[in-house]
């Protein structure tokens, strides 16, 4: 059996369905609608991936505060407040899935503490175990993970100095077990929230942006299932 190639990529729906006709058979007819089955099933696969890959900017916003205790340096109280930045991986975090962050770590006794900390200015220092997960819409931390660290920590005085940091820890680790939120120095102002277990939630909401992105992923897979619809004739 013979078959005659069109090109169709700027063809409307009525030459499209004329260009079914170009096969010499019923048979034929048949394999040319089932093609087109196949290539619009790919493109909605191909749609879907796209959309569950797309970036993700998440939103972490916590605090923690020490009361006034006599004999110690209190009250404290620390916010760390910004975005980290994902592939769209959904599930455990690996440190490649991790594109970036802009967190502010707030000293809110002290504010000359405060500071910034981006990929610029500081590092992943510790990503084990499978502690820190996404999901569509916000980061957890599992502090009843085994062996489960994460930690994004200044580099203007070095890893493991005890300056500028924000530690999650599960069990065992370089921190305390818990959240830890160090503006400038942990004997200064570091702040320690303990007691946590389970998946405990980072307040990650996505960015308007990132919705954006979510949504325009989902009308591409929208166009290509009207695409899908059968053809009804025209009125005669």
């Amino acid at each position: 059996m013979t078959v005659e190639l069109v090109a169709v990529s700027n063809l409307d729906e009525r030459r499209l369905a004329a260009c079914v006709g170009l096969w010499r058979d019923r048979n034929g007819v048949i394999k040319m609608r089932k093609i087109f089955a196949a290539i619009a099933a790919l493109g909605l696969a191909v749609g879907v991936s796209t959309a569950a890959r797309a970036n993700i900017v998440y939103a972490i916003n916590q605090t923690s505060t020490i009361p006034e205790v006599a004999g110690e340096l209190s009250p404290l109280s620390d916010t760390i407040l910004g975005t980290i930045t994902t592939d769209g991986t959904i599930g455990v975090l690996q440190t490649s899935n991790i594109l970036g962050w802009n967190l502010q770590l707030n000293d809110n006794i002290r504010p000359e503490y405060s500071v910034t900390l981006t990929p610029d200015n500081s590092g992943i220092w510790f990503n084990t175990g499978n502690g820190l997960s996404a999901s569509a819409t916000g980061l957890s931390f599992d502090f009843s993970s085994p062996g489960a660290v994460f930690i994004i920590q200044g580099t203007t005085y070095g890893f493991s100095s005890g300056y500028q940091y924000f530690c999650l820890q599960a069990t065992s680790g370089p921190c305390i077990q818990g959240e830890t939120i160090v503006p400038f120095y942990y004997a200064v102002d570091g702040v320690l929230a303990t007691g946590l277990s389970g998946a405990v939630p980072l307040n990650g909401v996505p960015e308007p942006t990132t919705w954006a992105m979510l949504l325009l992923g989902l009308c591409g897979i929208g166009a290509v299932v009207r695409r899908r619809r059968p053809m009804t004739p025209a009125a005669t």
